[in-house]
């Protein structure tokens, strides 16, 4: 009988796996592989139990700005975080950014983040941005290049801020900022 810790042991390993895979996958199609950071960071972060008001509200995933990043995301659509099924929404208005749960932001102007960061409650919306000055602004987490390797920062001074809760084995696999 398989218990939960081996299922947690090898859904961690896979996450390991997928965030090793060969660079030439990531020259292929780096915005794929960004996706798939963006998804599996999702599904190792937990969100306070009052999030949801039922447990099969969808998990909104929201996009800011055009890049094959904000395009490629709606690959995400239906699979689930938790028993959430992400829906994808590309924000176009400042009523948009309610109700996300993750935010992925594609821009280099800093004041844009500053922003966009204060139309969500920050304790609760897990928030993503592509290689930029993210966490000048209050980012939360930073897809970096490392190596010709896609890594992944996360800023401890946001993460204590919040009301999010990262898996220890997401946090070894990250790169601690500040």
């Amino acid at each position: 009988m398989i218990n939960s810790f081996t299922i947690k042991y090898y859904v961690i390993l896979l996450f390991v796996l997928s965030a090793i895979t060969p660079a030439r996958s990531e020259e292929n199609n780096p915005s794929a592989v960004k996706v798939a950071y963006i998804y599996n960071i999702a599904k190792f972060t937990r969100w306070p139990e009052s999030t949801w008001n039922d447990p099969k509200d969808p998990f909104i995933l929201c996009s800011y700005g055009e890049d094959n990043v904000s395009h490629e995301l709606t690959i995400l659509d239906n699979k689930k975080i938790d028993d959430h099924p992400i829906t994808v929404v590309n924000v176009q208005n400042d009523q948009d950014f309610q109700d996300c749960n993750a935010l992925y932001i594609s821009t280099d102007d800093s004041r844009v983040y500053r922003y966009l960061l204060s139309l969500i409650d920050q304790q609760t919306v897990l928030t993503i941005t592509d290689e930029s000055p993210f966490f000048d602004a209050g980012g939360f987490v930073n897809l970096v290049r490392e190596n010709k390797r896609l890594r992944f920062q996360i800023s401890n001074q946001q993460l204590a801020n919040t009301k999010l809760i990262l898996s220890s084995k997401l946090l070894k696999l990250s790169i601690l900022v500040d």
